[in-house]
Order: C-alpha cells, then sequence, then structure tokens
C-alpha cells in the first residue's frame, strides 16, 4: 500500500541522504581496504621466524631481511620471532662468544712463563668478550623494539603440556626418531608450532600466515610445504591450508610479502575506481528515454525493476556491502555490492490513487501542482561493475556499470537507517 501521509520535509531529507551517502562511501572505502588486507594495526599477514631459518643472521641483516622489516615498518605485515625462538637464538650467539673467547684464552695461556707479562692481556681480552655479550643483548632488544616485529609468549595453555606429551607418543611431528635408538627429539620445535597456531588466533578468516623454516620437521621430504600432521592440526582448527604457508628463508617469505602487497593495491584501486563510478550515477536521470527504433526504454545502467514515475531521477546511494570481485579474466575483473538506492520522481494524482499492487512501494512527499505529487521509493540493488586492469596499477577503468535486481535472502536484514526521515522518526517517537 502506498503511504498517504504527505512529508513536507522530503526534499531536505533528501539532500541530507545524498551528503550522507557521499561520507558513507568514503568510510565503506576504509573499510574495503581493510578487508582487502591493509588493517590499520599492520597484522593482515604475519611472518613467524623459525631458528634454523634465520640462524646465520638473527639479526636479518642480509637485503631479504631488510626488506622484510621494512615492510613490517609500514604496516604491510608483522615479523613474529616466538620467544622460544629468540631464546634460542640468544643462546646461540652467546655460545658463539664464549667458544671464541675459550680459544683465544687458550692462545694467551700458552704464552704464560715466557718473559711477556700476559696478565692484562688476559683481562683486557675477558673485558671485551664480556661487552660482546653485552652487544649481543642490546642488538637483540634493538630488534625487538623494530617497528612491525612482535614476540610471541610460550603457549600457557593449562592443557598444553598433555597435548605436547600426547604428539611426541604418537610420533607426530614436529617430534622426530632420531639415533639407532629412536630417541624423541623436537620439543623446542613442537612449541614453536603451537606458537604459530595461537598466532592464527590474531588474524582474521582471509589473513596469511607465513612460516618462516627449513627444519625438516615440519616439513615434507621435499621440504615444499607444511608435513600433513601439521595440515592435520589446521583441519582441526579449521583453518584453510592456503592461509599457512612455509618458506624456507626470508627470501621466500619476502616474495609472498611482496604478492600479498600487490594484491592489496589491486584490490584498493579496484575498489576506488568502483565506488568512483557507482556514485557517478548519483542525480542521474533514470525516466524512460527514446531509444533506437523509436521505442522508449530505461537508461543502460538500470537493470532493477522500476516504479512508473516521471521525471525519475536517483536522490541518494548508499553500499550496504563491500565489494567483492572475482578472479581476473583476460584482462577484466568483476565486482559486485549491494546497495540501496532513494529514487525520487512525480506521479500523477489521478494514478496515485488508484490500488495497484503490483507496483513498488511509494513515499509520498509533496504537493508539486494540481496534477502531480511528489514521490520516492526506496530500492535494494546489485551493482555489478566490470573493470578494466589490462592496463596495470593506476590504469584501472571501468568499463560498464548496471544496477540490477538484489536476489531477496531471507535470512539477510537489509539495514534503511541511512534512508530514515529522522525528524519524522523523532515526532513519532514523541507521540
Amino acid at each position: 500500500m502506498r503511504s498517504g501521509q504527505c512529508c513536507l520535509a522530503g526534499r531536505e531529507w533528501l539532500a541530507r541522504a545524498t551528503t550522507n551517502s557521499r561520507v558513507v562511501a568514503s568510510l565503506l572505502m576504509a573499510f574495503d581496504e581493510q578487508s582487502a588486507g591493509i588493517r590499520q594495526d599492520g597484522s593482515m599477514t604475519l611472518v613467524v621466524i623459525d631458528s634454523n631459518a634465520v640462524h646465520r643472521d638473527p639479526w636479518m641483516k642480509n637485503a631479504p631481511g631488510q626488506e622484510l622489516l621494512a615492510h613490517a615498518s609500514r604496516g604491510d605485515c608483522k615479523v613474529v620471532f616466538p620467544q622460544v625462538v629468540l631464546d634460542e637464538l640468544l643462546r646461540q650467539q652467546h655460545d658463539w662468544v664464549q667458544e671464541n673467547h675459550d680459544a683465544v684464552t687458550k692462545v694467551v695461556d700458552r704464552m704464560r712463563g715466557n718473559p711477556i707479562d700476559v696478565s692484562d692481556t688476559a683481562k683486557e681480552l675477558k673485558s671485551s668478550f664480556e661487552g660482546l655479550s653485552k652487544q649481543i643483548d642490546e642488538s637483540f632488544d634493538a630488534l625487538k623494539a623494530h617497528p612491525g616485529v612482535e614476540v610471541a609468549p610460550i603457549p600457557a595453555a593449562p592443557d598444553v603440556t598433555a597435548r605436547l606429551v600426547a604428539r611426541d607418543l604418537a610420533r607426530k611431528r614436529p617430534f622426530l626418531e632420531v639415533g639407532s635408538e629412536g630417541w624423541s627429539a623436537g620439543y623446542r620445535d613442537a612449541v614453536i608450532w603451537e606458537t604459530v597456531l595461537e598466532c592464527l588466533g590474531w588474524l582474521e578468516a582471509n589473513e596469511k600466515l607465513i612460516f618462516v623454516t627449513a627444519d625438516k620437521g615440519f616439513l615434507t621430504d621435499d621440504k615444499k610445504s607444511l608435513h600433513p600432521n601439521l595440515l592435520d592440526d589446521l583441519d582441526r582448527l579449521r583453518v584453510a591450508h592456503g592461509r599457512v604457508v612455509s618458506a624456507q628463508t626470508t627470501a621466500r617469505a619476502l616474495a609472498e610479502v611482496r604478492a600479498v602487497v600487490e594484491h592489496a593495491a589491486k584490490t584498493r584501486e579496484m575498489v576506488e575506481v568502483a565506488t568512483n563510478e557507482l556514485f557517478s550515477l548519483d542525480g542521474r536521470d533514470i525516466s524512460l528515454q527514446t531509444v533506437y527504433g523509436g521505442d522508449y526504454d530505461y537508461p543502460d545502467f538500470v537493470k532493477f525493476e522500476m516504479p512508473s514515475l516521471e521525471s525519475a531521477m536517483i536522490a541518494a546511494i548508499d553500499q550496504n556491502t563491500s565489494w567483492v570481485f572475482d578472479e581476473e579474466v583476460d584482462g577484466v575483473v568483476s565486482g559486485t555490492s549491494e546497495v540501496v538506492l532513494s529514487v525520487q520522481g512525480a506521479v500523477e494524482k489521478s494514478t496515485w490513487f488508484q490500488e495497484d499492487g503490483g507496483e513498488l512501494e511509494l513515499e509520498l512527499y509533496d504537493d508539486l501542482n494540481d496534477w502531480y505529487f511528489e514521490v520516492g521509493a526506496t530500492i535494494v540493488a546489485r551493482a555489478v561493475v566490470e573493470i578494466d586492469v589490462s592496463g596495470g596499477p593506476g590504469q584501472y577503468g571501468v568499463t560498464s556499470i548496471v544496477l540490477q535486481d538484489a536476489p531477496q535472502d531471507p535470512h539477510v536484514t537489509i539495514d534503511l537507517s541511512n534512508f530514515e526521515n529522522s525528524a519524522d522518526a523523532q515526532v513519532a517517537n514523541e507521540r
């Protein structure tokens, strides 16, 4: 049934809705960037480091390590050191200093008894090596303080010890049996894997974790993927296998991060051009028009059910969902978004007072003259865009956009709050 209430504030409401819709568009664009992988806390991709992958360069001073840390500084990823990994790397470095100190001390000791007094030399060497140990501690403190670097604590769940014992007894990786007696090895690796599983809880459902390890306890024999025992853990947690990627080196991890960043940049640009194209339809005439052959039809982009209006136009647009993009095909990407349209136009008064259940529900805004009312309708539609991405970044462009009838899901409620007349609602509440 059409409403018989005349809303004299209709024009003002439409002006506010149009302005608000542009604000909503900018907010949704920010939301779409986040859903594409750019989260403002910088944790959209986690790069979890195993000790054996960086034992020769724990400070990640090589070129791939430095670029990876630069990505972390920019918020493209987070580099995560499990606490047990940092402890192991720190111990290795202190062991290295101690071994060299012991070797030099033996040389100095062999010089004792000769006319040359080496006592001061031995003291100076001891002081120098103690200084090296202090430098090592400071260098690890600097690494932990680097922007985008985090330390994941040792898992402290009440049942973690029982889980590790059960895993060891079941001979599941990363535990290994070594030597002729089949001794169990891999306790620290098992703690690292438990840390990796906990780190997955930091991520959203579409975000990725890159596990940097070359340890055979974690990998298949060809070292190309995670061992099936570890994949079983992902299945238990309902984590898609593709979300956890193994990388044997920091260089391989860097390639993965680059791919994520490039995809995020591509999605961001597609969101921008699609949103701009959608809101370029705001204010467009959608009345019946003369087309080729003398017939009448609506503009090409209007593929939704239209109410019978004269001088019809789109008075406001709002996005109800983020853009969802398909895979690229021949340089073209298709995207969809559910939208809410406010359509405004005129209807003859004689038509208004006739019952017509097939029409979309109209709302009366104003009495234009002796023959016409100003009316409007709220329409839920689906925006479908095609974007040409063949020109590369910075050259994306929308080749077509249509607004079609949105499929109705009985389990989904459409939020029309932005299209309500707040002034009328307030009056109604006061009554």
